[in-house]
């Protein structure tokens, strides 16, 4: 960015003349920093439930804890579990009796065949048989599907995020037991209520924990906007980034170029929460409320508020602002 001082010190030191000193404002280009409030998040969040009625024995992990992939993070029984259990074991044992008299039926058959039995008492038999292997293959697979279900384990790399049920408790088929955040599929979602940033534009989010800072880059908007009416933006890590899913922070990234003026610092008056600064228009002076910007040594970058070319007053601008204070002035009874 390119300052005027060098030509604003030749002004300051011309020959002093009747009226205020003045100084034309002067066009600049500036990339603001912008600041918004973001938080890590998972791209979906993992919901573990039960399968079955049973109770929660145990629960092996705890909130913002990290798990394998296949690791066991609760344990489920009680009596209506174990009951279920017993049965399918019991479905088991009938199924492997059947299969063996199924069995025993159809070597008899097939030993006594043509002599003593026919092809129909053979096709019978084998029929039967066959249908007592599939029988006892889902029993089987019942039984081993049920004591898969006796631990819940993790599918995935991933963080524990909140735990729903105590060991101890009874819960129906289907109840939310954990709910995990996994690992390595985080993304940055910033609430922001300005335009969107340039494409590609890269920043920096520096966590409320005091973390390491992470480098980002812009990918999207979302199509929806946040509750409080705020553009919902997606950030990710421009490389591999050691956070978890849960961290706020403040992210900041440099904004798009803006056409602005900037004036020497003791140009601003504050009043009433307001600013200001004062015009020479034809020997005249007139407030003009303006909005200031960012700072660079002296000047101030005004980005609404004023035109390029317009004199300002540069000195002594707070005293002549209120010159007419005294005369405006009511004091108390």
């Amino acid at each position: 960015m390119v300052w005027w001082r060098a030509s604003w010190l030749v002004l300051l030191v011309a020959p002093a003349v009747a009226g205020p000193l003045t100084l034309p404002a002067r066009a600049v280009y500036f990339q603001p920093d912008s600041h918004a409030w973001a938080s890590v998040e998972a791209d979906a969040p993992l919901l573990l439930r039960t399968a079955t009625a049973a109770r929660i024995t145990r629960v092996l992990v705890a909130p913002g804890q990290t798990v394998a992939a296949g690791q066991a993070l609760a344990r489920l029984g009680g009596p209506l579990f174990d009951g279920e259990l017993n049965a399918a074991r019991a479905q088991v044992q009938a199924a492997q009796q059947a299969m063996t008299s199924a069995l025993q039926t159809a070597d008899s058959v097939q030993r006594t065949y043509p002599i003593a039995s026919n092809r129909q008492a053979l096709e019978a038999a084998q029929s039967a048989l066959g249908a007592a292997r599939g029988q006892l293959a889902a029993a089987r697979a019942a039984l081993a599907t049920l004591q898969a279900q006796r631990t819940l384990a993790s599918p995935s790399a991933a963080t524990v995020d909140t735990i729903s049920v105590a060991p101890g408790a009874d819960v129906p088929a289907g109840e939310p037991v954990l709910r995990l955040l996994a690992r390595g599929k985080l993304w940055l979602r910033a609430e922001w209520f300005g335009t969107a940033p340039p494409a590609g534009a890269v920043g920096r989010f520096t966590p409320s924990d005091g973390g390491a800072p992470v480098e980002v880059r812009w990918v999207a908007e979302l199509p929806v906007r946040a509750t409080n009416g705020a553009r919902v933006l997606n950030f990710l890590p421009v490389a591999s980034a050691a956070w978890q899913a849960g961290e706020t922070g403040e992210l900041t990234w440099r904004g798009s170029t803006q056409a602005a003026v900037a004036v020497p610092a003791q140009s601003l008056i504050l009043d009433a929460g307001k600013w200001y600064v004062l015009l020479d228009v034809d020997g005249k002076l007139a407030a003009q409320a303006v909005t200031p910007g960012p700072t660079q040594a002296n000047d101030i970058v005004i980005t609404a508020g004023l035109k390029p070319g317009v004199p300002v007053v540069v000195r002594d601008a707070y005293l002549l602002y209120h010159r007419d204070f005294a005369a405006q002035y009511t004091p108390p009874d």
